[in-house]
């Protein structure tokens, strides 16, 4: 009908499905068309398959991580991003490096009483259109916020292992199962002349010349079958030239999750050499 408002949408992202189904239902009550995701790289999807108008999204989660979506999105829309919102329980371990994480909001996950007062008091404002996305790092308590010694040690080695790999001279790209990007380090920028955001959830075999998709496709299907190879080799041309790429496969507790890519500039070496 004209002059009918049609209902905002939210996107909820948290791999706690219990979680997703609370604060989904806590929007769907204030009139809110709820979408949910139960990772980033699924969140992912929804943003480019949908309309979204304000944003849950966990810190922690398997595959793409909070901070890893909500980057996604800030480069997705520049100009004109809705509000985001980071829901965690480990916010107060957070306290050192929200700007990292890039939300415009934080709400501290507590007892779910106590988290519906919470978000229900934020929603109020978000309804009434009185929260700016300018008041960068404001956080909601859901209850007594100190930091676990446990949750830092754990915080503190992700981090430390996510900085080798960004100092790497080699590009790494984690692979899903499905062969969708899960992640990229600051290498592979540089070889694919692409943004993180042109890179997260694309299939591999979009970023890599028609001609190589083949033998792209023979190296992830050869090291699943044959249980002898440690990894496969093959060469490619890439924006910074000719470039080796070594296959390998990504096991968790030595289930096969998906691949490892890692990406070698032969000029650089040889350059080197």
């Amino acid at each position: 009908m004209k002059g009918e408002i049609m209902p905002k949408t939210a996107l909820v992202v948290d791999n706690d499905f219990f979680f997703v189904e609370f604060l989904g239902e806590l929007l769907e009550k204030r009139g809110y068309v709820v979408i949910k995701a139960y990772d980033g790289k699924e969140g992912i999807s929804k943003i480019q398959n949908e309309k979204i108008d304000l944003m849950f999204a966990d810190i922690v989660m398997p595959k793409i991580d909070g901070p890893g979506l909500i980057g996604f999105v800030r480069t997705k829309y520049p100009e004109n991003c809705f509000p985001i919102v980071a829901v965690s329980g480990t916010i107060v371990e957070h306290l050192g490096s929200l700007d990292k994480i890039g939300a415009d909001h934080y709400i501290a996950k507590g007892p779910m009483e106590k988290m519906a007062v919470s978000v229900n008091e934020f929603m109020d404002r978000i309804d009434a259109d009185s929260f700016s996305v300018t008041d960068k790092e404001s956080i909601t308590e859901s209850g007594t916020l100190f930091p676990r010694r446990e949750a830092v040690d754990l915080l503190d080695s992700l981090h430390f292992q996510k900085s080798i790999l960004e100092c790497l001279g080699v590009g790494v790209i984690t692979l899903d199962s499905d062969t969708r990007i899960l992640g990229v380090n600051k290498a592979v920028l540089r070889i694919c002349n692409r943004t993180t955001s042109e890179l997260l959830n694309r299939l591999i075999t979009d970023i890599f010349p028609h001609d190589d998709k083949p033998v792209l496709i023979n190296a992830l299907k050869g090291i699943v079958h044959n249980q002898q190879l440690d990894n496969t080799v093959f060469t490619t041309i890439t924006d910074s030239g000719k470039t080796r790429v070594i296959v390998t496969l990504l096991l968790v507790e030595d289930k096969k999750v998906g691949w490892i890519l890692a990406l070698e500039e032969y000029e650089k070496w040889e350059k080197q050499a």
